[in-house]
């Protein structure tokens, strides 16, 4: 397995490639963080993850956690290990104390207290947006629970 950071402009159309095979809206590229993991094996990528660094805090946010759903399940576990593990140490190489995330996947609960040493901080969550040029607002899927996609399609 090889780890590397993510490069926003080489790896988007393999992002891309994993959010529609999951269903999942496209994250618009410059939302995307700068800093990100890819893990590969013999050099395809398996998956990926980013981390938002909170300029002049040591407060990070993990995020866009995915994998190509057509991999191996054991090589998807082992990679996913791989890369969250290296997002910590990305986190800790940039100065960050506390690394934060959310999803809904209850995979990805279960991984993040088993494997990650992570706790869960909020059981009850709802999370808000505000688009302020209004550019994003014609497609939030990508950031956007099925229940919030159905009221804005109607």
């Amino acid at each position: 397995m090889l780890v590397r950071p993510w490069d926003r402009e080489k790896d988007y159309d393999t992002l891309v490639k994993w959010w529609s095979d999951w269903e999942f809206g496209t994250v618009p590229k410059e939302c995307l963080p700068p800093d990100g993991i890819m893990v590969e094996i013999d050099g395809t990528p398996v998956c990926a993850g980013g981390l938002y660094v909170g300029e002049g805090t040591q407060f990070g946010f993990m995020e866009w956690i995915v994998t190509d759903k057509q991999a191996e399940q054991r090589d998807v576990h082992n990679c996913l290990k791989l890369c969250i593990d290296s997002i910590m140490e990305l986190a800790k190489d940039k100065g960050i104390k506390l690394v934060y995330t959310a999803t809904k996947e209850q995979a990805l609960h279960k991984r993040y207290t088993k494997y990650h040493g992570m706790v869960l901080a909020e059981s009850d969550v709802k999370t808000f947006l505000r688009d302020l040029d209004g550019s994003y607002s014609k497609d939030l899927t990508w950031i956007s629970d099925d229940e919030q996609i159905e009221k804005h399609n109607k």
